[in-house]
């Protein structure tokens, strides 16, 4: 199976309980992640998070599957097959 290119957006509510288990996730599939780019609301209160994944379509939906299961968290996935 041939790697694809995936943009994945991950909003985080309740930023400051939530984002320690969101990066969790996200160090565990590091070697896939070659962009990354984080920004807060005005507020604080959430977070927004861009990865740029290379990697196995299956592994990409595994990784969108666990940052799901974390409360107050919305993903977003668009796939570039090469």
């Amino acid at each position: 199976m041939k790697d694809q290119l995936s943009v994945i957006a991950i909003m985080v509510d309740n930023r400051d309980e939530m984002a320690p288990e969101v990066q969790e996730i996200i160090t565990r599939h590091g070697r896939d992640i070659i962009s990354r780019l984080g920004v807060p609301s005005a507020s604080k209160e959430q977070g927004l998070i861009t990865l740029i994944y290379e990697g196995k379509s299956d592994e990409a939906v595994k990784f969108r599957r666990q940052l799901e299961e974390i409360p107050g968290t919305n993903v977003q996935m668009i796939n570039f097959p090469n």
